[in-house]
C-alpha cells in the first residue's frame, strides 16, 4: 500500500494547454470596445485550444536546480460543452511505461500495469513535481467568473490583468481563484497564479515559446512553480501537438484498460 501511495504522489502532470502544424494562425484584430472581459478572456482560451488534439509532452522536475524526475506522456483531449475529456499514456521511464490515466470534468482515474480496475484520484493530485493533470490543457472562461480586467505593464509588455474566482458548479475548476496576465496585442496566456480557498499561493506558471499548431497560437512551453518554494518548478515541454479525433466513447472509466494509445 505505501508503494501505491508513493506512485500517486509522483504521478507527473499536465496540463496547462496543447497542440503541430504550420497553418497559420489568424492575426489578432483590435479589440472591441463592446467587448466585455469575459469576451476577452474567451478570445484568449480560444485561440490555444485545440478541440481534438494529441499530444506528446516531456515533463522535468526539478529541486534547487537539480532535476528529481522525468516523465513523458502521450495523450488525446476532446472538448465538450460541460467539461473536457482527457486520456493520457506514461510512455517513460520504463517503471511507469503502461499506466493509462482518465480525466473526465473532476474525475480522474489512474490505470497500473497488468490490472482492471482503476482508482480514484484527487482532481489536484499531482502528476510530478507542481504539475497537475489540469496542466495540460488549461482554460478559464467556462470554469471562472472575471472578478475584474485591468490593463497594465508588466515587464515591459502590456498586458490585461484578469482576477477571477471558480464557478461553483465548475467541475474543470482545480482552484479557487486565478490571476491571470495576457498580453493585449496577441491574446497570449503569458503568466498565471493558482490560489486555494484560503488564499495561499498553490503555484504559479508561465506560458512561453509560442508556435502555430492545428491553425492555433499554442505554448510550447510551461514552467510551473511552486506557491511556496520558487526552486521547485517542473517543466512541462510538447515536442508533438497535433489533431486526432478520438471517439467520446473511448474516454470513460470502463473503457481505460480496453484503450489502445497510438503514439503522436
Amino acid at each position: 500500500m505505501e508503494r501505491l501511495n508513493r506512485l500517486v504522489r509522483a504521478l507527473p502532470a499536465l496540463a496547462l494547454a496543447v497542440a503541430a502544424t504550420c497553418a497559420p494562425v489568424a492575426p489578432v484584430h483590435a479589440q472591441s470596445v463592446a467587448d466585455s472581459p469575459a469576451q476577452i478572456l474567451a478570445r484568449s482560451d480560444a485561440r490555444r485550444t485545440i478541440d481534438d488534439m494529441s499530444f506528446l509532452v516531456r515533463l522535468t522536475s526539478y529541486d534547487a536546480g537539480q532535476v528529481t524526475d522525468t516523465r513523458t506522456l502521450w495523450g488525446s483531449l476532446k472538448r465538450g460543452e460541460d467539461h473536457d475529456r482527457l486520456l493520457m499514456y506514461f510512455a517513460e521511464p520504463a517503471s511507469d511505461r503502461g499506466r493509462k490515466l482518465l480525466v473526465d470534468g473532476d474525475a480522474v482515474y489512474l490505470l497500473f500495469v497488468r490490472t482492471t480496475n482503476p482508482i480514484r484520484l484527487s482532481p489536484l493530485e499531482v502528476l510530478t513535481g507542481q504539475a497537475s493533470d489540469g496542466d495540460v490543457v488549461r482554460t478559464f472562461a467556462r470554469d471562472y467568473d472575471v472578478q475584474s480586467m485591468t490593463e497594465e505593464s508588466r515587464g515591459g509588455v502590456e498586458v490585461y490583468h484578469f482576477t477571477l474566482s471558480a464557478r461553483q458548479a465548475a467541475t474543470n475548476a482545480r482552484y479557487a481563484a486565478v490571476q491571470l496576465w495576457v498580453e493585449r496585442s496577441s491574446l497570449r496566456l503569458l503568466e498565471a497564479e493558482f490560489y486555494a480557498a484560503s488564499g495561499v499561493l498553490l503555484k504559479k506558471a508561465s506560458y512561453r515559446d509560442y508556435r502555430p499548431a492545428e491553425g492555433k497560437d499554442f505554448p510550447y512551453t510551461v514552467e510551473i512553480l511552486a506557491g511556496d518554494d520558487a526552486g521547485k518548478k517542473t517543466v512541462m515541454s510538447f515536442d508533438r501537438v497535433g489533431s486526432r479525433g478520438v471517439p467520446r466513447s473511448e474516454f470513460q472509466r470502463g473503457y481505460l484498460s480496453s484503450w489502445i494509445p497510438r503514439e503522436p
